[in-house]
C-alpha cells in the first residue's frame, strides 16, 4: 500500500523530525570523530556536532509552539549558543539561514522547505572567510539544489522530497573524498558533511517509520585514517559568542581575517554572532570581538594536544584546572589537559593562562584601576574535555583546586554527571597552586606508565596526605579582597610588621601556619622555615611558584637544595594569574611532597 503523502510539516512534526535527526547524529559521534582529518586531524568533529545539536535538542524540548518559524528561531539561537568547532559553527549558520527564511511561517510545505534549505546553504557559505569545496557547505548546497529541482518538477510530498534530497546528499558526500587532498590521502569523506547526512538519515527514517532510528554498526576502519591528515598550523581552536545590536558581520570578518589564523567562521545574525578561528593568540580575537558587542562563552581548545591524544600513553587522561602551578614542559611531556579559570578585570573577561599569561596580568594590573576577580570555569568547559577524552576511549581523572577555595570542583562534578560518569573521577586535591601542581604531575606520571584508573586514584589518595603548600605573602590585602584571607590576619601583620606564612590545611582551607620576623631577609627566613619542615631522612619533591618574583624563587631553590633534606626534584614556575589575584605581586609559594 502506497504511504499517504505528507503535504506539510507543522511545528509538532518539525520538532519530532529534528529530534530524530539529532538522535541519529548523537549515536554516531564516535564514528564521526574517527573520520575527522580536515582541516585539523584532532578527531573531534563528532564531539563538536553532538555538543552543538544537544543544545538544540534541549531548546526544543517541551511544547514546540504555534508555528515552524518560531521553532526554527529557537533552533538557530540554541545552535549559535552551543556551536563548537568548524562543523558546529557552520551548522549553526545553516540553521540561522533556515530561521531567516521561515519567519512567521506556520507550516512548511515542499516549496517553502526547498527555499529555506537553499537560503540555509547560502548562509553557511557566507559564514566561512575562505569557503572550501568538499566540506559541509558543499553537501548543504547540493541537498538544497535537489529539493528546489524536485519541487520545480512538481513533487510536493515531503517524504519523497527528503528521500530525493538524501540521495543527492549521499552522492555529494562521497565526492568530498576526491575534492580535498587530505581526505583523499586518508581515504575518508568529510566528517562534518557526514554528520549532516546522518542528520538527514535520522529524519527520513522517522518519516517512514514514525520511530527514532538507531544507526547501523560502524564500518571497518578506513586505511590510513589519522596518519596522512593535515596537522594544526595554529594551536588554539578559539571561539566566542557576541551579543549586540546591528553587529556588522562583514566588518567583523574582515578585521578577524587580518589576524594570524585560519578556519575563520563568523556565524549568526545582527544580534548574536559566533566566532570560530584557529590561532596562536586567542586574546587578540577577544580584543577584536568585544568591540562589536558583549563578549560571552569564550573558549580556546589546544588542538596540538588533541592531535597527540592518538599517541598519548596509558589508558587514563589527567585533567586539571589552571589553579595548578605546572611547569609547561612537564605538562606537555605528560599530556596534562588544562581547563582555564576565568578572570574579570573591569568589564573584560580572560581565560587564565590562555588569553591572559602572567606577564600580561601584572601589566594590566599596573595600568588598570579596576579590581581583578576570579571565577570558576563553567561546567561546559569540563564537559567539553570529558567528551573529547572519553570519545578517544580514555578514562578521566580530574584533580581540582580545593573545594574550600573555589567552586571549580563542583563545576567539574556537574560536568561529569552529564558526561560518561562511569569513566570519570573528580578529585578535590584540598590544595592549590604549587601543591596542586605536584599532585597533578604525580598522577600524570602514574597514568603515563600504564596504570588503570583505580591505581591512579590510589596514588593520588596516598600523595594528597603527603603534599603541603606554604605561601609567603608580601601584601595580604589582595587575599582579603578575594575572600581567601581573614581581615584580622592583615591587620595583625601590618601592626606588628610580620610576614605571615599561609598553608593548606588537611581539609583544604587556607590557614596561617607561622610568621617571619626578619626584615629585608624574608626569602632566607622562609627557606629556613621550610627546611625545618623537611626531615633529613626523607626524600622530597619541591615545586616553587612565584608572582613576578623570579629572582626570589631562584634564591629560595638554592637555599632548599643546600639544606640537609634530600630533594628528588625542584621546579620553578610562575603562579597562574587566577592565584596571583589573591596573592599579589612578590609572593612565593613552595610545595613539599614527601616521597614514601
Amino acid at each position: 500500500m502506497k504511504p499517504t503523502a505528507i503535504a506539510y510539516a507543522d511545528a509538532r512534526r518539525l520538532q519530532r523530525a529534528l529530534q530524530a535527526g539529532i538522535a541519529y547524529v548523537l549515536a554516531r559521534r564516535d564514528q564521526l570523530n574517527h573520520l575527522n582529518v580536515y582541516p585539523v586531524a584532532d578527531h573531534d568533529t563528532g564531539t563538536n556536532l553532538a555538543a552543538t545539536l544537544r543544545e538544540v535538542l534541549n531548546a526544543i524540548d517541551g511544547e514546540p509552539g504555534n508555528n515552524t518559524g518560531e521553532l526554527l528561531i529557537r533552533v538557530a539561537e540554541a545552535a549559535l549558543d552551543g556551536a563548537r568547532g568548524n562543523s558546529g559553527a557552520i551548522m549553526a549558520q545553516y540553521f540561522q539561514g533556515l530561521s531567516d527564511g521561515a519567519r512567521r511561517t506556520r507550516r512548511l510545505g515542499a516549496r517553502r522547505l526547498a527555499a529555506i534549505a537553499r537560503r540555509g546553504a547560502h548562509s553557511a557559505w557566507q559564514a566561512m572567510a575562505e569557503p572550501q569545496a568538499g566540506t559541509l557547505p558543499s553537501v548543504l548546497d547540493d541537498f538544497a539544489a535537489e529539493l528546489v529541482d524536485l519541487v520545480r518538477r512538481g513533487l510536493h510530498d515531503l517524504r519523497a522530497l527528503l528521500d530525493g534530497g538524501l540521495e543527492r546528499a549521499r552522492r555529494s558526500l562521497a565526492a568530498t573524498m576526491h575534492q580535498l587532498p587530505a581526505l583523499e590521502a586518508a581515504g575518508v569523506v568529510d566528517a562534518g558533511a557526514q554528520g549532516f547526512v546522518d542528520f538527514l538519515e535520522g529524519i527520513t527514517h522517522y518519516m517512514h517509520s514514525g520511530r527514532l532510528a538507531m544507526p547501523p554498526a560502524a564500518a571497518p576502519e578506513a586505511p590510513g585514517t589519522g596518519h596522512t591528515a593535515a596537522g594544526a598550523c595554529y594551536r588554539y581552536c578559539t571561539e566566542c559568542l557576541i551579543h549586540g545590536r546591528a553587529i556588522d558581520r562583514a566588518a567583523l570578518t574582515a578585521e578577524l581575517g587580518s589576524l594570524a589564523g585560519d578556519s575563520l567562521i563568523v556565524a549568526g545574525s545582527g544580534r548574536r554572532v559566533r566566532i570560530h578561528i584557529h590561532t596562536d593568540s586567542p586574546n587578540e580575537v577577544y580584543l577584536v570581538a568585544r568591540r562589536y558587542g558583549e563578549l560571552a562563552r569564550q573558549k580556546a581548545d589546544d588542538m596540538q594536544r588533541q592531535q597527540r591524544l592518538i599517541d598519548q600513553p596509558g589508558q587514563v587522561a589527567i585533567v586539571t584546572d589552571s589553579g595548578a602551578d605546572l611547569p609547561a614542559a612537564e605538562a606537555e611531556r605528560l599530556g596534562v589537559h588544562l581547563v582555564p579559570l576565568r578572570l574579570m578585570i573591569g568589564d573584560n573577561e580572560y581565560l587564565d593562562r590562555v588569553s591572559l599569561e602572567p606577564g600580561d596580568f601584572y601589566r594590566l594590573m599596573t595600568e588598570s584601576e579596576a579590581e581583578a576577580k576570579t571565577s570558576q570555569p563553567p561546567a561546559s568547559d569540563f564537559r567539553r574535555q570529558y567528551e573529547l577524552l572519553t570519545g578517544h576511549d580514555y578514562d578521566v581523572v580530574t584533580l581540582c583546586l580545593s573545594a574550600r577555595l573555589s567552586g571549580t570542583y563542583s563545576a567539574a562534578q556537574a560536568a561529569a554527571q552529564r558526561a560518561a560518569r562511569d569513566r570519570i573521577e573528580v578529585i578535590d586535591t584540598r590544595n592549590a597552586a604549587a601543591g596542586q601542581g605536584l599532585l597533578v604531575l604525580h598522577a600524570a606520571e602514574v597514568a603515563a606508565a600504564g596504570a588503570d584508573r583505580a591505581a591512579v586514584l590510589q596514588a593520588i589518595a596516598t600523595y594528597r596526605d603527603l603534599t603541603r603548600t606554604y605561601a609567603l605573602i608580601h601584601d595580604l590585602g589582595f587575599g582579603v579582597r578575594g575572600g581567601r584571607v581573614k581581615p584580622w590576619m592583615k591587620r595583625l601583620a601590618d601592626f606588628i610588621g610580620l610576614k605571615p606564612v599561609l598553608a593548606n590545611s588537611p581539609d583544604g582551607r587556607l590557614v596561617a601556619r607561622g610568621v617571619l620576623y626578619e626584615r629585608g631577609a624574608a626569602v632566607e627566613s622562609f627557606g629556613r622555615w621550610l627546611q625545618r619542615r623537611m626531615a633529613a631522612d626523607k626524600m622530597y619533591r619541591v615545586m616553587i611558584s612565584h608572582t613576578a618574583a623570579p629572582a626570589a624563587a631562584d634564591q629560595l631553590r638554592t637555599l632548599l637544595l643546600a639544606g640537609k633534606a634530600r630533594i628528588e626534584a625542584c621546579w620553578i614556575t610562575e603562579t597562574s594569574p587566577a592565584v596571583a589575584v589573591h596573592a599579589g605581586p612578590g609572593a612565593l609559594v613552595a610545595a613539599l611532597q614527601e616521597r614514601p
